[in-house]
């Protein structure tokens, strides 16, 4: 998160403190849309006059829009209703992936406006040299009115957000990929990276369910793309003190076991992610080539191979769950992937490892989600990052 900029008596500077409290009030109206500036003064504090100079100074910038409310007042003039702009600034959105990374801009309630893909390459120049492509093209289909907030770009692999270096993303074939520089040659606009699953998480948190308060204490799994665990605590990432914490998909679950491309034996990955269910799939017998979710429409329909592979990837990651559940306490854990696709169908193997390794507390606590976003969970949290950083940068929490 960017932090205020102070003068050497630590005060804020006035520019700052400006753009400070009309992010908050633009966070408010975006999360209460059609507040009365009455009531925002009595929400945030500020006098009245204060309310009118700052909504004045962004509806000019073409931030916000005025109209009435009705049913407030029987009699006399009806309270003004403040509405956000939300076409107003454009967030770029960027999921690498197996097979096809997508690229989509949103405007300010993160609604997609357009959606690209882009096919792989084996060669990180070529397939970021198109991402980069697809960029400008989006950038330039903006009209006079708009401006590019900035890019969100989410990784399945440990990623240095400080200059977006790919330190290690197995699955694709990167190490030591230097994404950063690559994507932003030639760009003004400021990109942020992050990993899959916590990206994921975010979105999770950042778009959550209207009326209602977002989790401040979860576990997002993420199952596509081998095995990832977002995890959010107090409200934000847990990432450990060099960025890389909360890896739980290459904990070891087998001692001995499966040989990952992580450089360890035995992983979790191996044994509960989409590529995993594939492979146990085609053990017993599948010939096909599938995904994971092709495995789960399989069991579905009565495929026992399908369905036994479906029940070893459930008993897997119940097992992971439980040290989840040891370690994080989680209020809830969110899923998505083939876990979210045939949750119906694997529930009950995935509680019946909970129920024998649990306590009955941590039992009658635990709590399952699907993912609000579902497959789109990591592309909607590229454009989380983006938005929750202009929304709230000087504040410590995003909401």
């Amino acid at each position: 998160m960017s932090s205020v900029t102070v003068t050497s008596r630590g005060a804020l500077r006035k520019s700052d403190l400006r753009e400070a409290n009309e992010r908050l009030l633009l966070n408010i109206i975006r999360q209460n849309a059609g507040i009365s500036p009455s009531d925002m003064a009595r929400m945030t504090g500020f006098s009245p006059s204060s309310i009118k100079l700052i909504v004045d100074r962004m509806r000019k910038r073409g931030l916000l829009a005025i109209g009435t409310r009705n049913g407030d007042a029987p009699m006399g003039r009806r309270p003004l209703a403040l509405e956000l702009c939300p076409d107003a600034m454009v967030a770029v959105g960027i999921e690498v992936a197996l097979p096809l990374t997508r690229i989509a801009t949103a405007d300010l309630n993160g609604k997609i406006l357009r959606q690209k893909t882009i096919t792989w390459h084996k060669n990180p120049e070529i397939v970021l040299g198109r991402i980069r492509d697809a960029m400008d093209s989006m950038a330039g289909a903006l009209t006079r009115k708009q401006s590019l907030l900035g890019a969100g770009v989410s990784i399945p692999g440990t990623v240095d957000r400080s200059n977006g270096i790919v330190v290690a993303a197995e699955n694709l074939g990167w190490v030591d990929v230097p994404a950063g520089a690559i994507l932003t040659r030639g760009l003004s606009t400021p990109v942020y990276f992050e990993n899959n699953a916590i990206a994921s998480a975010l979105a999770e948190r950042w778009f959550h369910e209207p009326g209602t308060q977002p989790l401040d204490n979860f576990v997002f799994l993420t199952s596509h793309d081998g095995l990832g665990t977002g995890v959010i605590a107090g409200g934000k990432p847990l990432l450990g003190a060099y960025g890389e914490g909360c890896e739980f998909g290459h904990v070891t679950m087998v001692p001995e076991g499966r040989a990952c491309l992580c450089g360890n034996a035995g992983c979790w990955e191996q044994y509960a992610s989409d590529f995993a269910l594939v492979r146990m799939y085609r053990e017993r017998g599948g010939k096909a080539e599938l995904t994971a979710l092709d495995v789960v429409d399989r069991a579905r329909s009565g495929d026992p191979a399908a369905q036994q592979a479906l029940l070893e990837a459930a008993r897997y990651t119940g097992y992971g769950i439980v040290n989840l559940n040891a370690v994080l306490n989680p209020e809830a854990i969110v899923i998505d992937g083939y876990l979210s696709a045939g949750w119906d169908l694997i529930e009950e193997t995935v509680m019946k490892v909970l129920r024998r390794h649990l306590a009955p507390r941590c039992m009658a606590r635990i709590r399952f989600k699907l993912a609000r976003h579902g497959s789109d969970a990591s592309l909607a949290g590229t454009l989380a990052l983006v938005l929750s950083r202009f929304f709230t940068q000087f504040h410590s929490q995003a909401q």
